[in-house]
């Protein structure tokens, strides 16, 4: 008889399951979670479901993986915090560098802990936060693009 054990998941179980099956638009992506630790997040995405017409990675696709990497952060939060608040993306500017001819990476930073704890305090004193975060697609050691986005967190009351 085989041994049972519990497999407890992980935080980057539960992150790539938010990101792939409950927002579907990640798993039609490809996108695979590399990376969840102290210093952030990071994805790999590949070329194929994200090409576009001229056989490079479609701004769109880049962007939504952006969007994600960055959304992941204060989810994460939230959970780890058991507050129950929607989250959502309230402000973005990207800048397109470079084309980027085959997959790619994605990476966000945390950003200092006293944001961090600012976005909860405030979400628990007010209803409502919000958190800044910069992410970047990455070809090869290079910044191909980057996103500068502000993230609200509403508490389900």
């Amino acid at each position: 008889m085989a041994a049972m054990t519990n497999h407890q998941p992980t935080e980057i179980d539960w992150l790539s399951h938010v990101l792939t099956e409950k927002i579907p638009l990640g798993g039609a992506m490809g996108l695979f979670v590399q990376r969840l630790d102290w210093q952030g997040v990071a994805f790999s995405m590949p070329l194929g479901p994200n090409v576009n017409d001229k056989g490079t990675a479609f701004g769109g696709a880049m962007a939504s993986a952006m969007i994600l990497a960055g959304w992941s952060l204060p989810r994460l939060l939230l959970k780890r915090e058991n507050q129950e608040a929607d989250l959502v993306i309230g402000r973005c500017e990207i800048r397109y560098l470079k084309p980027v001819k085959g997959g790619f990476d994605v990476e966000c930073d945390w950003p200092e802990k006293s944001a961090c704890d600012l976005f909860i305090a405030d979400l628990v004193a007010k209803n409502r936060s919000r958190l800044p975060l910069e992410a970047r697609v990455m070809v090869d050691g290079e910044v191909a693009a980057t996103l500068s986005a502000r993230y609200a967190a509403l508490k389900r009351i």
